[in-house]
């Protein structure tokens, strides 16, 4: 009893708001969820318990949480779109009530769904879309219409439910759709008659579309002002004042995060702070501004509302009212509600401590928003602001200085301790949400926070203001913020010399990421601690956390999911293979950069021995030359020609040539196709040339048979025989396409498992269901990207191969399900 009671006392002092947080974020680990019922029941339990003292109120506390939470989630899975109603034409009615985002195929915006046209009785209701509208194709190449927020459209769309790529230790878009209330992905198809798409209104006015408009209106003035300077340097000065990241190119983002200032490059606490003060500075003026006294009569301000409260409120309302303006984001909802509870707390007369604040202010946006505890930002803004608070608190209270220069000296001094406390508290963190260390980031912070915070930001926002009602003076001073960005990037290029400012660390063990934490707030302990320098080590192992390395004797294939494409890691023989590289999108959009660079660096991987790249086409080798660019890779092997952009970036190059082979330790490698002699084909000369590559290791053996076509397998059947082609593993050829996986070929290879790469229901409809059948009735498994997303198959001496599902094995309630045999 006295242990139960010690329990219940700890508990008691637990702050609400952080167990709020913590349930939050431990119902988001739930593979399924318990129901509405359950979700009731919990949510009537904690506010039943809520009243009865300070141990059952923090219980009652965490049951509302629980409940609440999961109240959402079922709220938002029950919005989601129907398994039958995907892949079929609507025609529905809708207004775009987000910033649409232009990208070089088209145009993306969000419709929020009204109703239906056609078919009126099968709508999938009054839901929210993210939509994409192609431009043409062939003859009909036309770039979609200009669609403008807050605009009614009759649209006639082909959805599917939000599936993604999924693979370990890389962003879940899945869950960014529920959270943002997505319910399903589609695209515009062309529409006749009654079924034509057709803007219906203008302007459907809401809170929301007001807002959008305005963003519109900023960005396009913007744009206009800024045309003569760079894409980047517009791009940055946008995202500064509308939240609109897209506009920064791709290739920066990488610089802004290998340099640590990726944080300034959104909108930051520190800039909705900074405008905040100013409101509430202004507003402090005018309440005790002598000419407007004598101007309100018998009412003066200060009558009707104290100037404290004058301040608190407009500065709040300038704050919430930019951070709609920008998106509301993570970083901008944390600092909104801390600036409303803690001028609440000051203004009631209770000086809650930071912690408290800092507690509540977190429950406040986990109530607003649950799923906010698995994005990296919310854990970010919150920690530095912690480290900021505690590494200050140790500081007595200096009294005014009346030199100039000393005041300067003593806010330079404070401007660095509160830069190192963030730097410190963030390094695990980057660590752990992005698998590596920005080594120029304090670097780049000392020039990057006052020139962005202080000078580009403000003249942003400024000229942006300007711009729509003085033209002249706005582009002069957007031309300024333009100059010194332009001045900024520099800076970033030469700290980052050939993108060496980071460095790739494996995800680290829940040890290490504890002993972290606790060397960090060793380090900035507020309190004189012996030896505050023995905290640094406790850095290390999360510093030197090793990548799992290569098995020497077994085989590790991961078949990443990209979409419709291949990309395989090979491990063996303590080296690493990689074949192929997925798609290519867009200029701008690769799963290279996009997917396989990310994977690659969680799992603390740095250099390939290998890049295979078994043929042309740009779901093959798309991402290609963003691995060579971000990664070191020994040699590349491919059936491209000479002067092909991959081949001269490649440090050495070697043509797959059957009969070649080489071994790692006893892992056995050799190439079955192409041969030297020309390829006759009408249907895919570059499928026809796809490199196949056999891997025998004594753990067993595997096939990757690239895009292969019937006439490539029957020329493997003549000219190796069954025996020589026999395997435990094959890759798909073709994706499972009906031009592939002939009989014949699937009784020589006899695999004990299939890999089938392929998209989410996918435009050419691979796997063909009849392949499909080919695989299964001769008993082989099938796993497949899109039903089973990242897929890991281990190879040991004596024992059948042993599959890891990352979709699977890693349920989360809110990942999309197909059934495996689907076509």
């Amino acid at each position: 009893m006295q242990q139960i009671a010690s329990l219940i006392r700890r508990l008691g002092a637990t702050p609400p708001g952080a167990l709020f947080v913590a349930v939050c974020w431990g119902v988001q680990q739930l593979p399924a969820l318990p129901g509405r019922a359950a979700s009731f029941l919990l949510l009537a339990l904690g506010l039943t318990m809520m009243p009865l003292g300070r141990p059952a109120m923090v219980i009652g506390t965490g049951l509302v949480a629980a409940g609440w939470a999961t109240l959402r989630g079922e709220q938002r899975l029950a919005e989601r779109l129907a398994p039958a109603l995907e892949g079929r034409d609507l025609t529905v009615i809708g207004v775009v009530d987000e910033l649409p985002q232009p990208f070089d195929r088209g145009l993306r915006f969000r419709l929020r769904i009204e109703r239906c046209v056609v078919p009126a009785d099968t709508c999938p209701g009054q839901v929210v879309a993210r939509v994409s509208w192609y431009r043409g194709f062939g003859r009909d190449a036309s770039a979609p219409p200009a669609v403008r927020p807050g605009e009614r459209w009759q649209l006639n769309l082909r959805l599917r439910r939000p599936h993604a790529t999924l693979n370990p230790g890389l962003f879940d878009a899945e869950l960014r759709a529920l959270e943002d209330g997505v319910a399903a992905n589609g695209h515009v198809r062309k529409g006749f008659g009654e079924r034509a798409n057709r803007r219906i209104d203008a302007f459907a006015v809401s809170p929301r579309t007001v807002v959008e408009r305005l963003r519109e209106t900023l960005r396009d003035r913007m744009s206009q002002a800024l045309g003569g300077w760079l894409a980047e340097v517009r791009g940055v000065l946008i995202a500064l004042v509308i939240g609109d990241q897209a506009a920064i190119p791709g290739r920066w983002w990488e610089v802004f995060n290998r340099t640590g200032i990726g944080h300034l490059m959104s909108i930051s606490g520190l800039h909705i702070t900074m405008l905040a003060a100013l409101g509430a500075g202004l507003a402090g003026r005018a309440w005790k501004s002598q000419w407007l006294a004598s101007r309100m009569g018998p009412w003066p301000l200060p009558s009707l509302l104290p100037v404290q409260y004058a301040r608190w409120a407009f500065g709040l309302a300038v704050g919430f009212g930019y951070s709609a303006l920008a998106g509301w984001g993570i970083p901008a909802q944390r600092t909104c509600w801390m600036l409303a509870i803690a001028g609440l707390a000051l203004l009631g007369g209770r000086a809650r401590s930071p912690v408290a604040v800092l507690s509540t202010a977190g429950a406040i946006v986990c109530a607003l928003d649950p799923w906010a505890p698995l994005a990296a930002g919310f854990w970010l803004s919150f920690a530095a602001v912690a480290a900021i608070i505690l590494y200050g608190s140790g500081r007595a209270h200096r009294p005014s200085i009346d030199d100039a220069s000393a005041r300067w000296r003593g806010a330079i001094v404070e401007a660095l301790r509160t830069q190192y406390a963030a730097t410190l508290v963030l390094l695990p963190l980057g660590v752990l949400f992005f698998s590596s260390v920005a080594l120029v980031s304090p670097i780049a912070n000392a020039f990057a926070i006052p020139l962005v915070s202080v000078l580009i930001a403000p003249l942003a926002l400024a000229g942006a203001a300007l711009v729509i009602v003085w033209t002249s003076a706005g582009t002069m001073l957007l031309g300024l913020a333009a100059w010194l960005t332009r001045m900024l990037l520099a800076a970033l290029d030469w700290v980052d010399p050939g993108g060496i400012g980071a460095l790739a660390i494996a995800s680290p063990t829940a040890g290490a990421l504890c002993l972290s934490a606790l060397g960090c707030m060793w380090l900035l302990s507020p309190i004189p601690v012996p030896g505050r320098a023995v905290g640094a080590l406790a850095l290390l192992p999360l510093l030197f956390t090793p990548a799992e390395a290569p098995p020497e004797r077994g085989l590790r294939l991961t078949a990443i999911d990209i979409g419709q494409g291949m990309a395989v890691l090979v491990e063996t023989g303590g080296r690493r293979l990689l074949y192929d590289t997925g798609p290519r999108i867009g200029a701008d959009n690769d799963a290279g950069s996009r997917v396989i660079v990310p994977f690659l660096r969680a799992r603390g991987i740095r250099s390939l021995d290998a890049l295979v790249v078994s043929h042309l086409d740009l779901d093959h080798s798309g991402g290609a030359l963003a691995v060579l660019r971000n990664l070191q890779v020994d040699w590349v092997a491919s059936s491209l020609s000479a002067d092909h952009e991959i081949v001269t970036t490649a440090s050495r190059h070697f043509a797959c040539r059957r009969g070649q082979q080489w071994r790692w330790g006893d892992t056995r490698f050799e190439w079955l196709h192409p041969g030297s002699e020309p390829v006759n084909v009408t249907r895919s000369p570059t499928n026809a040339r796809s490199c196949v590559l056999r891997i025998d290791t004594p753990a067993g053996s595997a096939l990757l048979a690239g895009d292969i076509e019937a006439a490539q397998e029957r020329a493997l059947l003549d000219r190796f025989g069954a025996a020589s082609l026999r395997a435990d593993v094959l890759l798909a050829p073709h994706h499972g396409s009906t031009t592939s996986s002939t009989p014949e070929f699937l009784d020589a290879v006899a695999p004990a498992v299939a890999i089938f790469q392929v998209g989410y229901r996918n435009r050419y409809r691979h796997p063909n269901p009849k392949v499909l059948h080919r695989y299964t009735e001769r008993g082989i498994e099938i796993l497949r990207s899109d039903a089973h997303a990242a897929i890991t198959l281990q190879l040991r001496a004596g024992e059948p191969p042993r599959a890891t599902r990352w979709r699977l094995d890693e349920r989360r309630y809110w990942r999309v399900r197909m059934d495996a045999g689907a076509g």
